[in-house]
């Protein structure tokens, strides 16, 4: 799969990755950490899904990410793995989750990753976390207006906010383009692809030119309950 993808790994990333998603699947049998129940199909949509994101310019040497929303770790871990040199956090509002990736990462030996059990709002408010990030990426996790809104205030100023979508992203950037542009944040690149299951992903790569407004994010709940528009 990274060979597929161009990625540039040796076989101890690959043999960690699969060991790791290994692993994941072992937990996955007793504890719903994803849908997805069949290994191979997981290899696929969990672990070859969570590579699409990787382009080495977008994770600087050294740097920092979030993964928001991480669920059973992909991309996050998955990235982390690729790239030793970087720290990761793993933010999600489910503890139990979090708990497992935590298990699974020591298990395959990761140590660059911290897990955070925490609201993406609460996180976007936070001094030590706002705007302290190069990458953040968020795969899956609701409409861009409101990922937008909860991912951008911890990404520094240059720094960019990789979203993980399906069919219809397209809509989504037209519907986040006030938000977008109160964030000071534009789209730089739109990368279609289609996993070899079959599935249709979009991966949107929005660059951060300036600081996020400290009214953002807003309150738990009020992105999702009334998203900025338009």
């Amino acid at each position: 799969m990274l060979a597929a993808l161009g990625i540039s790994a040796g076989e101890e990333t690959a043999e960690r990755i699969a060991a790791y998603h290994d692993r994941i699947m072992d937990m996955n049998a007793s504890i719903n950490l994803t849908g997805i129940k069949d290994r191979e199909e997981s290899l696929i949509k969990n672990v070859y899904d969570s590579l699409t994101v990787y382009d080495p310019a977008c994770f600087p040497e050294g740097g920092r990410a979030l993964d928001l929303g991480t669920g059973a770790g992909f991309p996050g871990m998955i990235l982390a793995i690729l790239r030793p040199d970087m720290q990761f956090v793993l933010m999600d509002s489910i503890q139990k989750k979090l708990r497992c990736v935590e298990e699974a990462a020591a298990s395959v030996g990761v140590k660059n990753v911290k897990c955070l059990h925490m609201r993406a709002e609460e996180g976007g408010r936070r001094k030590k976390l706002r705007e302290t990030f190069d990458v953040v990426t968020a795969r899956a996790v609701k409409s861009l207006p409101v990922v937008a809104e909860w991912s951008l205030p911890f990404v520094k100023e240059g720094g960019v906010f990789l979203a993980m979508k399906g069919p219809g992203a397209e809509e989504e950037i037209t519907a986040a383009g006030k938000l977008l542009s109160l964030m000071e944040t534009s789209l730089e690149e739109k990368k279609e692809l289609r996993l070899p299951t079959g599935e249709e992903r979009c991966i949107l790569r929005l660059r951060k030119h300036g600081p996020a407004p400290k009214t953002f994010p807003r309150k738990t709940g009020i992105a999702e309950k009334n998203p900025i528009l338009g």
